[in-house]
């Protein structure tokens, strides 16, 4: 069952992109799916919200590359990737600016949640990755199409391109998909348990900072795979 890779060109591509996306990422379950796609009504109204943020970001930020991967037999998309290549890098030093989950309700807990977490992960790159790059922000295959060679044919493509431009890479990755990146030729640089304390805590809140929330920086130097001893990200 062959799969091909094309980069999306049509905001349309979306419409098949983010299911995939929401059910990728609750299988194996993913602590941040709740945190970035919230089901307030349906599941399909998450999915359609979450949509028209990808497509809003993806017209203004001109380094964002989503690639999809589609299955020549049924013309089914079943995986994709967001890259964005980031020439200009802030320095590390600036401070970060607050973030804004609108698509949180506003004044709920949820939101102030998702709003600290962020800018803990937003932060953590910032900090370390000082020089110009590429990142993969999300990779998903769809359940059904799996340990296919989709995710090796997606990584790929941003492994070319940071080779083609003389850039790193990063990924700030969930713990289950370390092993899979780790595999590709990228090295664990650091691990991060988001600092999410706060004065009096609701049980709410102390429910969702139970969950597993840890991320870990994975990195690819300059034109090789990752050399353990050898190679350093500072």
């Amino acid at each position: 069952m062959p799969f091909i890779l094309q980069e999306v060109k049509d905001e349309k591509d979306f419409d098949e992109i983010l299911p995939v996306l929401y059910a990728a990422f609750g299988e194996p379950y993913n602590s941040l799916r709740k945190w970035f796609i919230p089901v307030h009504t349906t599941v399909e109204a998450a999915i359609e919200s979450s949509k028209m943020r990808h497509i809003k970001s993806w017209k203004q930020h001109s380094g964002i590359h989503w690639i999809k991967a589609t299955d020549t037999d049924s013309g089914k998309v079943v995986g994709a990737v967001e890259w964005e290549i980031r020439q200009d890098v802030s320095p590390s030093h600036e401070p970060l600016k607050p973030f804004n989950a609108y698509w949180h309700i506003e004044g709920s807990e949820e939101k102030a949640f998702a709003e600290k977490l962020l800018t803990n992960l937003k932060g953590f790159m910032k900090e370390r990755m000082i020089r110009p790059h590429i990142e993969l922000e999300q990779l998903v295959v769809h359940p059904d199409y799996r340990n296919r060679g989709i995710g090796r044919l997606l990584t790929n493509w941003g492994i070319e391109k940071s080779d083609e431009l003389k850039l790193e890479i990063c990924i700030e990755s969930v713990p289950f998909a370390v092993p899979i990146y780790e595999k590709y030729g990228f090295g664990n640089m650091e691990g991060l348990n988001p600092d999410m304390a706060i004065s009096n805590p609701s049980e709410k809140w102390k429910e969702y900072a139970a969950d597993d929330l840890r991320v870990f920086l994975l990195w690819r130097p300059v034109g090789h795979d990752y050399r353990a001893g050898e190679d350093k990200l500072a």
